[in-house]
Formats: structure tokens, sequence, C-alpha cells
């Protein structure tokens, strides 16, 4: 009989609900709900304050274009301060610095104490200054550790015990992933796949809760149409999963090199002599803004950009350009230690994959007829699984975000494939990576 050293499938021990817990978990259950209004508050009045801060970008973009003169400096400046003051922000309050993501997970493992409350308005208004400015950032890396403290401070005033505070803080962080993309489902299978890796009663129970509580008060902010609207794609013939396959294969060893581009990028920048933290980001933000006068599609979260690619935007020769762009512009954004996530540039990095692939496929054999739109959604799930290596997060993800379910076989498909690859390279996930750099580095 194999020992549980033995045994490469450890097992998963579920507590019986019985009258000794049943008391706690009532106390789990109101506190995910009361953490997961407060967190749908936040996030939505987050999306608000970032939507503001995108149109006012756009409207001084328009402006500097209306004449030839010297107005073009103005958006150059104005991004450039944004994204000094967003990593000025950093140094008061250090660990509200990137993604987030990372610290709840070492948090969930215990590998590092519980964030403190400063950092909820940190890492709000360094988010805005950033991804406002036109940074490669996703907004829910700031609304999943504003949803994590949130969390915490709930079982610190309930006075639970520090196992559930946990449970309630990386729970929350599901939910401000949900709010942040309008996916409750997959912010929740986010914190079981991703933050906890288990699945546990009490956990299930809180994020699900959690999540769904706070997406529905968003909805009240927001409104109730999918982050993404696209046309309607299906798998059109069985042998079409083959091509999505190899999509899958392709984004897998590209998932593992976009990780080493990321962190080399955040050693370089740290590494570049004699300028502090602030003047790399204001040079860099000065440049976004640069980029944003003569091509404002081109930069910020990449929302923009995505729903053109997934209406079939641009040919072949445009894609390959905006991928290289994009390609650098997310792993350098994310260098200069500001408030933001990963995720959101890895999506349109995936779509923007998908699409060159069938449109090359498409020039090369012209009876393949493969659809860019569908490759361009399954893009986005796939490279996020073969980022993250958490491929039925980024399933569910899109799903919820395109409100479509008719791909789902070729995404499962191609997901695996890229996580078969990405394991077979060795290449570690990003939040692991991120995670071991935590005791040494700056976020």
């Amino acid at each position: 009989m194999q020992n549980d050293q033995d045994d490469p499938y450890p097992r998963i021990d579920i507590p019986p609900i019985d009258d000794a817990n049943m008391g706690s978990l009532r106390m789990l259950t109101l506190l995910a709900i009361v953490g997961g209004i407060l967190t749908g508050i936040l996030g939505g009045v987050f999306r608000l304050a970032l939507q503001g801060a995108q149109s006012f970008r756009a409207d001084v973009l328009e402006w500097a274009a209306e004449a030839p003169a010297l107005r073009w400096i103005v958006p150059v400046v104005l991004a450039g301060a944004a994204v000094a003051f967003a990593r000025l922000i950093i140094r008061w309050v250090p660990e509200a610095g990137g993604s987030g993501v990372q610290r709840v997970e070492a948090n969930m493992r215990s590998e590092i104490g519980f964030a403190k409350m400063r950092v909820i308005p940190a890492k709000f208004v360094s988010g805005v200054l950033a991804i406002g400015a036109g940074l490669a950032l996703g907004r829910e890396g700031p609304t999943v550790q504003m949803g994590a403290v949130i969390g915490s401070y709930a079982g610190k005033y309930a006075k639970v015990s520090e196992h559930d505070r946990r449970t309630l803080s990386a729970s929350l962080a599901g939910a401000g992933l949900g709010v942040a993309f309008g996916a409750p489902l997959g912010g929740a299978i986010f914190v079981l796949e991703e933050v906890a890796r288990a699945v546990r009663t009490r956990l299930v129970l809180t994020a699900l809760i959690g999540s769904a509580v706070a997406v529905a008060v968003m909805q009240l902010f927001i409104g109730r149409k999918p982050i993404f609207d696209v046309p309607d794609v299906s798998l059109e013939a069985l042998w079409m999963i083959i091509p999505y396959a190899i999509l899958g294969l392709a984004l897998g060893a590209m998932g593992v090199y976009y990780n080493k581009l990321v962190i080399w990028m955040m050693d370089a920048m740290a590494k570049l002599p004699r300028l502090p933290p602030e003047l790399k980001a204001g040079i860099v933000g000065g440049l976004v803004g640069l980029v944003g006068v003569f091509a404002p599609e081109l930069v910020g979260g990449g929302e923009i950009l995505n729903e053109a690619v997934l209406v079939g935007t641009y040919a072949a020769w445009a894609i390959l350009g905006i991928l290289i762009f994009r390609l650098l512009l997310g792993p350098l954004s994310y260098s200069l230690g500001t408030a933001g996530g990963l995720f959101a540039p890895l999506l349109v990095v995936g779509a923007l994959t998908g699409a060159l692939i069938a449109e090359t496929v498409n020039a090369l054999v012209p009876a393949a007829d493969l659809s860019p739109v569908a490759f361009a959604i399954v893009g986005m799930s796939t490279f996020f699984a073969a980022v993250v290596r958490a491929p039925i997060t980024g399933v569910i993800l899109i799903i919820e975000m395109t409100a479509t379910t008719a791909l789902a076989i070729p995404m499962i498909l191609a997901a695996a494939m890229a996580v078969l690859v990405a394991t077979a390279m060795k290449g570690e996930p990003i939040y692991d990576t991120l995670r071991g750099r935590l005791q040494t580095k700056a976020p």
C-alpha cells in the first residue's frame, strides 16, 4: 500500500460539515457576503475611475492631434508625470507594487503576513495613474489585492481563526478578479486553482459567495454587458481541433519565454545605474504617452485593442507589428513597479497570436479557412494557461468575458496542450517566480 509520500497525487481532505464547525462556517459565509459587497463597491469605483482616466487621456490625445505645433508635448509630460507619481506611491507603500497576486499567494502559504489597510488607497491611486496614463497593465492586479485586504480585515475584526482569515483573504482576492473581468465563476475558480491550489469546503463556499456578491454589486456601477462583444463563432468541423491543438503547443512555448522576458525586464530595470525608480517610470511613461499621440489604440491595458482584434479589424502584417510591440510593452510596463496586473496584457498577446496564426495559415492554405476571431478567443485563454499555469481559470474567464461557450472544446484542448509544453520545458509559472522574489527583491 502506498503512503502519502509515495503518492504522486496527494489527497485533498474535505472535512465533513458537522455541528462543531457549522457555526464558524455560518460566520465565514456572512463575512464573505459583507466582504463581497465592499469588494464590489471598491472594484466598481476603481473601474469607473479608470474609465474616467482613460477618457481624459483620449481627449488629450485627440486635442494634441488637432494641430501640428507642439501640442504633442502635453500628453507626453502628463503621462510621464502620472507614471512617476504612481511609482512614488510605491516608495511609500512598497507592498502595493506590482500585481499583488503573488503577495496573496504568499500570504495563503504563510510566507508573509497580512497586508495593511494602507495598501488599498496606494493600490487604487497608483493603479489609476499608471493604467490611465497608458501603461500596458491590467486592472485585475489592484482589485485582487484590494479584495484580499478587505477579506483579511473582515476576518480580523470578526476575530476568526488565522486559517479562516487567510481563507477570507484569498476568497475575496478572487472576488476582486471577478470584479475586474465581470467573471464571478472565473474569480472563484482562480482561488482554488491558482491562489490556494486546494479544494476545501470552507474555501469553496467563501470563494463562490464572495465572488458572486462582488460581481453583482459591481454591475450596479458598470452594467451587465460582457467585457468583449464578439461575433458568432463556432467549431464548424471536428478536424479543426487539430489547428487549435497546434496553437496550444505554440503558445505553451511562447508563454515560457514571455515569463522569462518579464523577469529579465524587471532585473534590467533594477540595474539601470544611478537613476531613481520614479525617474525611470517617468521616462517610460513619457515614451508611452508619445506612442499614444500617434497610435492611441496600441497603449493601455488593451481592452480596446482586444476588441478590435476580436472583430477582425487588422490585416496580418499589422497584427504582427502590434504583437511585437505589445510583447515588449507589457513586461516593460510591469518592470516599473507601479500598481497593475499582468492578466489583461496577456489576453492581448494571446488574441494577437491566435489571429496571426489563423491569418498566416489562411494565406498559405486558403482551403483551411480558419476563423481569426475564433483563434483570437482561444488564444486568450491559452496564453493565460501557458503563463499562469491555470488552464481551468483561463478557459472559464474567457467564456465569461466573451459570453460564448461555442469554443469550449478547442479552448480546453489548447489550454491543455499549452500547459503540457510549458511543463515539459520546465518553465516556472509566473506567480511562482514572482512569489519567490518577494523576500529579496522589489515587487
